[in-house]
């Protein structure tokens, strides 16, 4: 039978399940955790109440409030400890009646890591007082017995250890604040599942209004980022001719940077797609699992936000292939750094399906794809490969030098007189004059060689295997193939060109750096013999 105490206490709780049900923040939690522990110290009669907080993603335990005159237990706020270290606590030997009562003596502290608080009071020889040592929990337990958090309490007003019916009553009010942190999770989740459905919708509308394919990935990355908590997203699309991975529109991440492209292909991924790891049509993998089906070398990459624990993102793999309707693969959506550190629940990952399918609905047909393939690797006006098919393609050279000890080189050209072609005879000139340098690129080139255009005037050749003297003798063919290129109005093309020579473990942003570099020496020299 509870004792006018706890009816009390119960009638306090209950006022606060309003406002419980409010909490949209971790502040407003701390705030009723604050005040749960604030009853129980009033109402049952203890000097000193600490809540802990579970956190699965550190798998520890937060110190979120604390009643207390003593400064020591102020000093406790924000601490930590792992949960693991609270075990000993609960052994059968200290429980009693649903709590846990670790008795003066019975109990080695030390083996506790971190800060601890004992009040300061006098030992006595009566086995009914409360002892500087005694300690008294009890655990929070959720559905299914999941641990939530622990109330701790510390000298008792009345100076004597607790009576069964003082058990009943603190074991009887800690369930209320074990509901009161249930409830304000619930509330969370719910208004996460909330934000999630309206992202959805958001997307699907601006997948109705988007005029073009590259706006309506982009808006599933936003997406993914803004409803489902994942720092880095990145949607990446299969090239039709070497199968190799090009990001078309990513959150968090620059499409350019090395991480997302890595310069692997689509089926070298195929090792991580299956069943025993597929949660609802996505594939969460975990870290070891991956390195040792794709080689430890595969990505030079890590998440930065990871956990602790058997609940906790540790460095996890979360990938959901993009497919045709036929089960044809054409791409994937790579998700990373969950903010909150954990691993996805199902809901979350049906969520992350969803998103997946609207950037299929942008890839409505098989004509479609193969015209977004095409684009997002390719330049409009000349045909040839863009910048961003060039950044897939080094690192996959650098790879088989790595491989075969060979080398390569990238040779970059600049078109001079674009600027000219332009201001004297048109925009419609400068391309035609862009087309022809493009043309005349293709025309030096050796089998196995390509040519790409990163923009405006500038163009690149990626020659594999090639060292400084066969470079060189392209680079000779180049210039005299853009020499002689001329179509109407244009009558003839200056084009500056720069060699450089790929380095062991050089970095390709370097090596970029390098032909730039050689390319305006070459620009240079040329304006100085003019």
């Amino acid at each position: 039978m509870l004792n006018t105490g706890s009816l009390t206490m119960i009638g306090r709780l209950g006022a606060m399940f309003e406002r419980t049900a409010s909490v949209r923040s971790d502040e407003d939690l701390k705030h009723v955790l604050w005040q749960v522990a604030h009853t129980i110290g009033e109402t049952l009669g203890y000097s000193t109440v600490v809540v802990n907080i579970y956190r699965p993603a550190f798998d520890d335990m937060f110190t979120a409030a604390a009643v207390s005159e003593d400064e020591g237990v102020q000093e406790l706020l924000g601490q930590t400890s792992l949960r693991n270290t609270w075990t000993p606590l609960f052994a059968p030997r200290f429980e009693r009646r649903g709590a846990y009562f670790v008795p003066h003596g019975g109990f080695d502290w030390d083996q506790i890591p971190g800060q601890t608080y004992v009040p300061e009071i006098e030992a006595t020889d009566d086995p009914e007082d409360w002892q500087p040592d005694d300690a008294l929990f009890v655990p929070l337990r959720g559905a299914g017995g999941k641990l939530l958090g622990v109330v701790s309490v510390d000298e008792p007003v009345s100076g004597r250890r607790p009576s069964d019916a003082d058990m009943d009553a603190l074991v009887a009010s800690s369930r209320h604040a074990a509901l009161a942190i249930r409830i304000a999770q619930d509330v969370a989740t719910a208004a996460e599942h909330q934000r999630m459905l309206e992202n959805v919708l958001e997307v699907s509308a601006r997948l109705a209004q988007a005029a073009d394919v590259d706006a309506l990935l982009q808006s599933v990355c936003d997406g993914i980022r803004g409803a489902l908590d994942f720092e880095k997203v990145v949607i990446e699309l299969a090239d039709a001719q070497s199968g190799a991975l090009v990001p078309v529109a990513a959150a968090g991440w620059m499409v350019d940077a090395p991480a997302v492209n890595p310069g692997m292909s689509l089926d070298s991924f195929a090792p991580l797609f299956t069943p025993e790891f597929e949660v609802a049509g996505c594939y969460l993998v975990p870290h070891d699992v991956a390195e040792t089906r794709l080689g430890p070398k595969s990505l030079d990459y890590e998440s930065a936000l990871n956990g602790r624990g058997p609940h906790a993102w540790n460095r996890h793999w979360l990938l959901v292939p993009l497919s045709e309707p036929d089960g044809r693969r054409i791409g994937l959506i790579w998700v990373d750094d969950p903010r909150d550190r954990l691993l996805p629940s199902r809901t979350r990952l049906q969520a992350l399906r969803l998103f997946a399918n609207q950037a299929m609905s942008a890839l409505h047909s098989a004509d479609e794809v193969v015209r977004l393939r095409y684009e997002a690797t390719h330049d409009p006006l000349t045909s040839l490969p863009n910048r961003r098919a060039l950044l897939a393609r080094l690192p996959q050279e650098v790879d088989a030098c790595r491989r075969s000890e060979g080398t390569f080189a990238l040779v970059l050209c600049d078109m001079d007189n674009l600027k000219t072609l332009n201001d004297t005879l048109g925009h419609e000139a400068g391309d035609v004059a862009l087309q022809l340098l493009a043309g005349a690129l293709r025309s030096g080139l050796r089998r196995g060689d390509d040519a790409y255009r990163l923009g405006g005037d500038e163009f690149a050749v990626v020659l594999p295997g090639a060292g400084r003297l066969d470079a060189e003798r392209v680079t000779r063919r180049l210039r005299e193939a853009t020499a002689a290129c001329a179509a109407e109005p244009v009558k003839g093309i200056d084009a500056s060109f720069g060699i450089a020579v790929y380095e062991p473990e050089e970095a390709t942003d370097v090596l970029m750096a390098r032909a730039d570099e050689a390319l305006y020496s070459d620009k240079r020299r040329r304006e100085s013999a003019a």
